[in-house]
This record gives structure tokens, sequence and C-alpha cells, in this order.
């Protein structure tokens, strides 16, 4: 007890002796202003022509940037030395300029003025006037209609933000030079007329409005030559146009920006202005050389050196300096503000922006453990306890902390030798009669062959030789064939791969390295082990067919991929520079390579579960389906709704697969299944009977005793029923079929009563397709989550909610609501927001109209497969399906016919007048409805 106290002692003296810092406040109510920043021009007036100025300033830190209209655009200064040589701009009109310094970090800042006098280099007009090249650039800056700037060619990346305001600018340059002179000539032979752009901006600068306004680049016309007979001038001239979008909230600032040629590709010219006019904007101020004449709507500027102007909307103020100079510090300097003051403001808290900025990391945080824990559930307890897997989990975190350490190549042999070992170890003590040996042997051996044929067609360039190794794999061959030479085959695989190894070494000595294809074929023999071992693991089965299968589906499906996403494919050798660019490929397929073989693996294992019964009850099957429905969400969403959308994926299974009763997993034979489906007939006609008798009552020709005594009969006979479970249930039972026959079915039905609707998605799909790479994954997700769902309905068919197909198929369309409309939604409201410019019609009531449509579509699979599914319950009993649901009783199919010519009209009509379908996965809209002879009381 005294060693405790004194160990407590000694421990609340050392945490009594520790500093504590203070508390940084965030807010400091009061700043001392920073000293001035002296800063020194060496000299202080210059000719123009000058090439530099020497500018002396010391700031406390290192981050010191000169801003001036005379300079090149924010030069810095070599803090070390104090100063710096800042280069002046070319062609600099005379004049006085106001120098500034900014020390970014502490926000010191101080000016000092330059004076630009005329010098002997300060360009002048002296040729003839029928010599001269004069240009003058004008540019007009109006507000725009609504929706001219889709007919912009790169409309596609515009961003129009529903409060911004439109506007056009427009771009003419007029270039009057002599008709001989040799950018007329180009002009008459078509140099301009594939690219007006850079013709222009290579002869005349470049001008554009600001990009923070716009993403539009200015399109030029072809350029059109005026020239009359006799004229020794010919009048050139360049139309161009583009749009942007003015932010309200800045004052609707626009800024123009121009930039000169660099005179390498053409001649010089005698003269150029640039005048720019306003409708509806007001000039806010300028950077560059001085204006030569200036108004409230108009510019004139000499177009000699690189400029700026700042315009705002009329009747509106807000900041301008920041922007001309491109410092914060620099424009608060210019305004008379303290750049200190803006930073110390308490930040303006927008309540309902950061709660669902909090909720997402909340529903993302919850979303990554539910995954988890799927899975966990999903591998089972019988797995856990294997302490071989323990290290199988171990390996791809091991693999992770190699990927991001110096080690990085590790993480290659672990995922594509170690895994893959681990696996066919674990097959062997799941299935007798698995050879892991023979496996890998024969790995070994084609990756030795491999190896081979690249070395000596690397080192000798003769393709003769490679017969070597084509007899090599033909004798591997013969040896795998023969049961008799079998035991031989670890033998000539560990030869083989010696001498590839030994081969390949001496290629990479030399300096060549194996290019993508030789990497990816050694991928695929590797992760071709792994898919051999995973799947007789969880199918418990081996055979030759299987692992043929496996090799040939890997192979080819890495091949193929690997083939279209990389186009050094066919480049055989490499130098040892790209190495690890073609490691970072490899282990980019391998990393994605084992995680789908994961998932394949657990499908298989479903799939082995699903022959029984039982699997309608196991807790590893019900969690795989919750794995897969959550993986599936989530890639069809933006990860800013990944964590809600997966939580909604969760709560639709957990609705659509409550806690199983005792009828839902009672096996049920065929002819069982035969005899619940003629009892329920026979049970639902004496109904029929019962409920005839009741309404006709005791007005009969017949006495009330006799009236008790057959109303008494025919509830004995409806409430009596045979078979293993209640007969009212005989069309809740897995009839005869295997969880995962049904599963297969089911997936059949919902892909082809989907398969319309996808198809629409891919086609209007195919343009956003070529530009984003992504879009085909995503879309892919997106058309096989419902399917999956069906799939989901049919292996747990009995557990469905509901005691009929048609009201189980209402269950699924609940949550299939939960699943797949989250996506939906999020794509369509990510048509009105402003990311992209595809679909003109894209507004608000065409998102509503493609979510109804949506909608449709989920209502149009599930009821459809519903009726699908009584069909074929009844066709396995033997019995019509007119026997419940005749098609003269119109009013039984009333409302799911309904909801069929619903959604296929709605679907007809939004494809024809809208876009709304293009970022989908869905067409068609609800309905449902279900009617059951209704079981009646037992009193009138």
């Amino acid at each position: 007890m005294g060693v405790v106290l004194l160990a407590v002692a000694g421990g609340l003296l050392a945490v009594a002796r520790l500093d504590v810092p203070p508390i940084p406040d965030p807010y400091p109510a009061e700043h001392e202003s920073p000293a001035p920043l002296r800063v020194t021009l060496d000299p202080p007036q210059v000719q123009a022509g000058t090439d530099v100025v020497r500018v002396i300033a010391s700031c406390e830190t290192n981050a010191a940037v000169v801003i001036s209209d005379a300079f090149v655009p924010n030069q810095g200064l070599d803090q070390t030395a104090g100063y710096g040589e800042v280069e002046l701009e070319e062609n600099l009109s005379p004049g006085k300029y106001r120098v500034i310094v900014t020390c970014e970090d502490d926000g010191q800042v101080g000016s000092a003025e330059l004076v630009v006098t005329k010098g002997p280099v300060t360009p002048t007009p002296s040729a003839p006037a029928e010599l001269r090249r004069i240009a003058t650039t004008y540019v007009t800056l109006a507000q725009a209609d609504p929706g001219a700037w889709r007919t912009h060619r790169d409309a596609a990346t515009a961003v129009d933000k529903p409060d911004d305001i439109p506007y056009e600018f427009t771009v003419t340059h007029e270039l009057r030079l002599p008709a001989d002179d040799p950018d007329v000539a180009a002009l008459r032979s078509g140099a301009a007329a594939l690219l007006p752009d850079r013709f222009a901006e290579t002869r005349l600068g470049d001008v554009a409005p600001d990009p923070n306004s716009t993403s539009l680049a200015v399109v030029f016309d072809t350029p059109v030559v005026r020239l009359e007979r006799g004229a020794s001038q010919a009048v050139v001239t360049f139309t161009g146009r583009t749009y942007g979008f003015a932010d309200p909230d800045e004052g609707g600032l626009v800024g123009v920006e121009f930039s000169p040629p660099d005179g390498e590709d053409g001649l010089p010219l005698t003269a150029h202005e640039l005048v720019v006019s306003a409708t509806g904007w007001t000039v806010g101020g300028t950077r560059g050389s001085p204006p030569l004449s200036q108004d409230r709507h108009y510019l004139r500027m000499n177009a000699w050196s690189s400029m700026k102007a700042a315009f705002l909307k009329d009747g509106q103020t807000a900041s301008v300096a920041g922007y001309l100079t491109d410092s914060a510090v620099a424009g608060s300097y210019i305004e008379g503000a303290q750049p200190e003051d803006v930073a110390t403001d308490s930040p303006e808290l927008e309540f309902l922006p950061r709660s669902w900025t909090a909720l997402q990391a909340v529903f993302a945080g919850a979303a990554v453990l539910a995954l988890l824990y799927a899975l966990a559930r999903a591998l089972g307890g019988a797995w856990w306890r294997r302490r071989r897997n323990w290290v199988l989990v171990a390996m791809p975190l091991v693999a992770y902390v190699l990927a991001i350490s110096p080690l990085g190549a590790g993480t290659v042999l672990i995922l594509t030798v170690g895994i893959p070992l681990l696996s066919l170890i674990s097959a062997a003590r799941a299935v007798s009669n698995v050879r892991p040996t023979l496996v890998a042997a024969g790995a070994a051996a084609v990756a030795g062959i491999v190896l081979s044929m690249w070395a000596l067609w690397a080192l000798t360039g003769n393709a003769v030789i490679l017969w070597g190794p084509v007899a090599a794999a033909v004798a591997t061959g013969v040896v795998a064939a023969v049961p008799r030479w079998r035991r031989a085959l670890p033998v000539i695989a560990l030869g083989t791969l010696t001498v590839g190894a030994l081969l390949a070494g001496r290629a990479m000595v030399g300096g060549i390295f194996p290019g993508h294809a030789v990497w990816f074929a050694l991928l695929a023999v590797c992760l071709s082990v792994l898919a051999v071992g995973w799947v007789t693991e969880a199918s418990h089965r081996w055979s030759m067919r299987t692992a043929g299968i496996c090799a040939v589906t890997v192979s080819t499906t890495i091949g193929v991929q690997s083939y279209a996403v990389i186009p050094e494919w066919t480049t055989m050798r490499w130098h040892a520079g790209r190495v690890l660019d073609i490691l970072s490929s490899v282990y980019s397929f391998a990393a994605f390579g084992v995680l789908l073989l994961a998932m394949a693996a657990l499908i298989v294992r479903v799939r082995r579960i699903g022959q029984e019964t039982a699997a309608l009850t196991a807790a590893t099957a019900y969690y795989t389906a919750v794995f897969f429905m959550l993986v599936l969400s989530g890639l069809a969403v933006n990860p800013e709704y990944l964590g809600l959308t997966m939580l909604l994926a969760w709560a639709g299974i957990a609705w659509l697969l409550p806690r199983a009763t005792a009828t839902g997993a009672t096996p049920v034979s065929e002819p069982e299944h035969r005899t619940l489906v003629r009892d329920m007939i026979r049970r639902r006609s004496v109904r029929l009977a019962l409920t005839g008798l009741l309404r006709q009552g005791q007005g009969g020709d017949g006495s009330p005793a006799a009236f008790e005594e057959q109303r008494a009969e025919l509830e004995r006979a409806s409430d009596q029923h045979t078979g293993p479970v209640d007969s009212d249930y005989a069309l809740a039972t897995v009839a005869g079929r295997t969880p995962w026959q049904n599963a297969l079915a089911a997936l059949a039905m919902g892909t082809l009563l989907s398969l319309p609707f996808s198809t629409v998605r891919v086609i209007v799909s195919i343009d956003i397709w070529r530009s984003e790479n992504t879009e085909p994954l995503l879309a892919a997700m997106a058309l096989i989550s419902l399917p999956a769902l069906c799939m989901i309905f049919g292996y747990f068919y009995p557990r469905v909610r509901g005691g009929n197909p048609i009201a189980k198929s209402l269950a699924l369309l609940v949550a299939a609501l939960l699943v797949e409309l989250p996506g939906y939604v999020q794509t369509l409201a990510a048509i009105t927001a402003p990311t992209s410019a595809v679909t003109p019609q894209s507004t608000a009531d065409a998102a509503l109209i493609g979510t109804l449509v949506a909608v449709g579509n989920i209502a149009v699979v599930s009821i459809g497969l519903g009726l699908w599914w009584e069909w074929r319950l009844m066709r396995l009993a033997g019995e019509p399906w007119a026997r419940i649901r005749s098609i003269r009783m119109l009013r039984t199919l009333a409302a799911p016919l309904a909801a069929a010519a619903i959604a296929i009209a709605t679907t007809a009509a939004t494809a024809l007048a809208t876009n709304v379908i293009a970022p989908l996965t869905t067409t068609q809209v609800e309905g449902a409805g279900n009617e059951s002879t209704p079981s009646p009381t037992s009193r009138p």
C-alpha cells in the first residue's frame, strides 16, 4: 500500500511541475499596427526602356513581394540580402508609378514612388503612314440574355449559380497593315482558318475576362480581311466572344486582363491601343500604364504592356484593389485598411451549413463502423476463430503501412505473393483433396516461362530463341496433365522459375526492365492463385474446372482493364527510371484485385450456404447482403452524401428482412408446395362461399338452423389446412427451391425489368463517359444496385416482410426507395446545382420530374417482380395463375396495371421532352396494389 501511495505522490509531483502553455486567443481584441515598412528604390528615377530597378526593403520574414504597375506582376525579394533586382514592364509609358512591398506573413507594408521619364527607346511611330501596322482592340462588356452562354462551345464546363449576373464579353481586334504584309499573305493562305484564337493571340496579345468570373475562353470567328482596289492598306478584323457570371455579393466584379504578345511569332506593331466600353458596369480601377482617356463606362489604354481593369455593376461597391494587385495585404493597404483588422474579425457562424457539415462527419463515421461491422459478421464467428485468418487480416494492414513508407515495394510482394500463398494453405485445410503444392508449382512455372520469354527477347531481340520457353511450357503442361508425373511438377516449376529469374536479373543489371505487359502477366498469375484458393475455401469444393475458370476470368479481366487504361501497355522494355511508375500501377491493380476477389469469395460462400433452407436465418448470409448493399450504395453517390446513403441502405435492408419466423424458415419440398397451393386455393374458394352466404343472410328459403349449420361447416373448412405450414402462406415459402436458386431467378427478372431504363441511361450518358473516366464505373454501380436488391429479395424470399408475393413486393418497393432514391435525388440535385451545363433543361421542375420517374421505375421493377413471382410459384405448383389472379377480374390487376401504364407513359414523355434521365438510372412512375381475399368474421 505504501508503494502505491509513493507512486501516486511521485506522479502528482511530476504532473505539477509540468509547464502549462497559455491558451492562444483566436480572436484577440486589439493588435498593435505593425511598423511601416521602409522601401527604397535604386535609382528612384529611370528612363523608359530600363530593364531592372533595385528595390530595398527589410522584412522580418522571407516572404516579401513587390507590386507596381511598372513591374512585371508580383516579384519577390531576396531577403537574405535585403534587396532584389525587379524587372520592369517592357514598353513602359513615362509617368509616376507607386511601388508597394508587402511582407506577407506579418502584414508589414510600405511604398515608394518610381518616376519613369521618356527615353530613346520609347516607342514612337516613325514609319511612313502606308507602312504602319496599327492595331486597336475594342472590348465590350454588357449583361447577357439568360441562357445565352449555352451557345458557347465549352458550355459544358461553365458554372452558373442562380443569383449570378450573366455577362457577354466581346473582343474585336482591328488591325491596319500594308496590303503586302506577310500576315495578310498568311491570312489569304488560310493560316487562321483553323485556329483564329492562336493567330490573334500571337500577333495582338491575349485579352480575356478574369478567371474568377468565367471558365470559358474567348472564341474567335474566322478573321475578315477588307482590301479595296488600289488601296495600300488592308484592314483585318478578329471578332471573339465569351460569357461569364459576375457575383452580386462582390459588387458584380468583372475584370478585364490584357497581356501583350511576346513578339516572337509576328512583326512589331507601330501602335496598339485597348478600348474598353461597359454597359451597366462602372470602371472600378486599373493596373498598368496610366489610361489615355477614362470615363465612367469607358477606358482607352496603351496596349504596349500588360494591364488589368476592374468593373463593378452600376450602383454597387466592392473591393477591387486586392484583385488588381493579386494581394489581399496590398489591397488593404491601398484602400487604407489595416490587414490585421480583417483577420481578427470573428467569422460569421452559419448554423445550418455547419450543422450539415457536422452531420456529414457523424454519418460518415457511423457508415464506416456499420460497414466494418457488417463485414465482420459476414465472415462469421467460425472464420474469426481460425488463427490463420488473423494473419490474413494483418497482411493488408501491413501492406498499407508499407505503402506509405519508403519500403513501398514490400506492399506489392504482400499482395501478390503473401496473400495468395496463405489462401492456398487455408484452402488445403478447408478441403481435403486440394493440393496447394501443385497449384503453386503451376503458377511458379508460368511465371518462370513469362520471365524467360521476356528476358531472352530483351537480351537478344531474336524471336527464334523464344521457342525454348515455349517448349518448356509444353513440357510443363504434359507433366501436369499426366497423374504419374505430377510429382515432378514442383521440381520443374522451381527450375523454370529460377532460370526465368536469372535471365530477367541479367537484363535488369544491363538497365533493361520489363514493361507493363510483363508485370501485369505476373500479376494475373498471382491473383489467379488467390482466386483459386479463396473460391475453393468458400465453396468447400475443389476441381480443375473451377481452377481453370478462375485463372481465365482473372487473366482476362486484368488484361482488358490494364490495356484500356495504360497507353504504353504493349511496350516490353523500360529504363530504370520508369520502374516505380509501373510498380505504382501494379500496386493499384493488385489492391483492387484483392478486394474484388474477396467480395467474389463472399458471394461464392453465400452460394454454398444457399443450398439449404437454413441460409434464410444464417447471420453470415444476412450480413453479406447488408455489406454488398452498403458498398453498392456508397459507390453510386458523391462522398458528401456517402454516410447518409449507406445508413439508409441498411435501414432499407432491415425493413425488407425482419427477423425470420418459424413459418418462413420451414423447409418446403416441391410436393409439399403443390399440396399447400392447392389447399390455399380450396380455402380461398371456401372463404368466397362463406362471404357469399353471409351477404345473402337468413332471408333465403332455408331455416335459421340450416343457415347456422352451413356457416359453421364453411368456417371449419376454411380453418382446416394440410402441409408443414399454414396454407395461407403457401405463396410465402421457398417452393421446393433453394435460396440460391430463388436468388438467381429474382436477379434475372429484376435485371430484365430494369433493362429498358438502364439502356436509356447508358445511351444518354455516352457523352459524359467520354469526358469522365470514372463515370462508367459509377453508372455500372447504379445499374446493378436495383437488380442486386431483387437478388436479396429472392434469396431471403420467405423472410421478406409480407404474407404473399404482392405484399412482399410492396415491402421491396419501400426498401428500394430507401436504397436507390438517395442516389437519384443527389444526382438530380447536381443537375440544378452549378456544376454542369450539359443539360440545358435542367431546372428544379425537371429534377422533380426526374425523381418521380425514378420512383416509377422502382415501382415497376418491384411490382413486376411480385407479379412474376406469384406466377412462378403457381407454375411450380402445377396450377394456372388464373386460379388466384384471373385476367377477367380486372379489379385484381387494376393497381399494378395502372402503375405500369403511368410509368411507361411518364418515361416516354420525359425522355422525349427533357434531359432529366441523363445522369440517372431510372425511368418510370409508381404505383402498386395488392388485393387479397378477405377473411370474414365469424358473425354477419
